[in-house]
């Protein structure tokens, strides 16, 4: 059955099988749809066949991943989010969430709407972002939410673990140059360390880019206070990056070289 076709067999269970459905850009994991439903206009958002399992823990259902994702949106603090979001049990299981607008700031830099200046505005809203995130320290089992890694301080914070420019949404604003709107996907959040939220911005962005990474981190502290470990960082990006090419030896596209030399330094 191809997406388009299991977006219209969800709506049928979820009751609205003449809504108007138009195919959004997907994500790795999930195909994502802009539905117009009796309450409104939302996304449905459908694990893929396809899709890639969670990095983390691939033993970990989809219908896991999608409840997660909706206690972390819960959780998050100061940071603009996808409002009432749902989790369904159709089959197979999906999560609706109102409609943000914008387009993430991966496509903006794409299109050339974002130059280097503003770049590194952008970095410095999303590490705000990011620190507001990490005030939120887990409390008792931590709920549904997994854990990154065992913690002995049991000081574990709020992270997303999938924090990069794919996955921030952004539009336009005059004086500002392009001003982040919200934040999506968030069905790798877990409990842990602040430094790990760091590394698929260091893989992606801040590997090719080390100002950046300067604007990144100083939007960070205004807010957080904290010194980051950049140290820290490094020893985990270069542990990610061994991860995805020992899977995937000729992922990484044009990062590919900084991945191989950012690897063999660290």
């Amino acid at each position: 059955m191809d997406r388009d076709a299991q977006a219209r067999l969800l709506l049928e269970q979820l009751g609205e099988p003449g809504a108007r459905c138009v195919h959004l850009r997907d994500g790795r994991e999930h195909h994502l749809f802009r539905v117009q439903l009796a309450g409104g206009e939302r996304v449905l958002k459908v694990p893929r066949v396809d899709g890639l399992p969670d990095p983390f823990d691939p033993t970990r259902t989809s219908s896991e991943r999608l409840l997660g994702e909706g206690v972390a949106i819960g959780l998050a603090r100061e940071v603009p989010v996808p409002g009432n979001y749902q989790c369904h049990t159709t089959r197979p299981p999906c999560a609706t969430m109102d409609f943000l607008p914008g387009s993430t700031a991966e496509q903006a830099l794409e299109r050339g709407q974002l130059d280097v200046d503003q770049l590194l505005r952008v970095c410095v809203q999303m590490g705000r972002m990011l620190a507001n995130l990490h005030s939120v320290r887990r409390t008792g089992d931590g709920g549904l939410l997994p854990e990154l890694e065992v913690d002995a301080s049991g000081n574990g914070r709020l992270l997303h673990l999938d924090y990069h420019l794919g996955n921030v949404l952004g539009r336009p604003k005059l004086g500002v140059g392009w001003e982040v709107t919200g934040v999506v996907d968030w069905t790798c959040a877990r409990w842990g360390p602040p430094e790990a939220d760091f590394v698929e911005m260091q893989v992606s962005v801040f590997i090719m880019n080390p100002r950046a990474r300067d604007a990144f981190v100083a939007g960070y502290r205004q807010v957080a206070q904290r010194a980051v470990d950049l140290a820290e960082v490094e020893r985990r990006a270069a542990r990610e990056i061994r991860r995805r090419l020992a899977v995937t030896p000729d992922e990484g596209g044009e990062v590919r070289g900084y991945w191989l030399a950012f690897a063999d330094k660290h």
